[in-house]
């Protein structure tokens, strides 16, 4: 189970992590729900909430089990991500990097406004869209 997560319910063939509320010195931390599911030789991750330096152990941990895992690599649902911050874009690149090293990929499938704008901003959309389609929208 991914570090500083609180129990995780499971959830269609899939395990949902969600991060604490607080901190450990009682600070109220952004919501932030993580789903985890196989979707044939790859895991789905869906997130949910915000990401921020607060939560990139969460993130980091689950991705990179669903990485481990996987046979071919990670798929990413992120257009219920309200907020993202370069932390979570850093740990996004990270677990890129090391998907790549075993011969796996990691794919964000789709995006909310938000997140668009920062891959867009940073110009690694290429890094991390399909190749064989642009990312999806979240449904209106």
């Amino acid at each position: 189970m991914p570090e500083h997560a609180i129990p995780a319910q499971l959830n269609r063939g899939g395990t949902t992590y969600a991060a604490p509320a607080f901190s450990p010195s009682g600070r109220p931390l952004p919501r932030l729900e993580i789903e985890v599911r196989p979707a044939g030789d790859r895991q789905l991750v869906v997130v949910t909430g915000e990401v921020d330096i607060d939560a990139d152990h969460l993130l980091h941990s689950t991705l990179r089990a669903a990485l481990d895992r996987s046979r071919r690599g990670v798929d990413l649902d992120l257009s219920r991500v309200d907020f993202c911050d370069c932390s979570g874009l850093n740990i996004l690149l990270r677990i890129r990097q090391r998907a790549l090293r075993d011969g796996k990929t990691l794919c964000v499938r789709a995006a909310s406004g938000a997140v668009r704008r920062l891959l867009t901003v940073t110009h690694t959309v290429p890094l991390l869209g399909p190749a064989d389609r642009g990312m999806s929208s979240p449904a209106p």
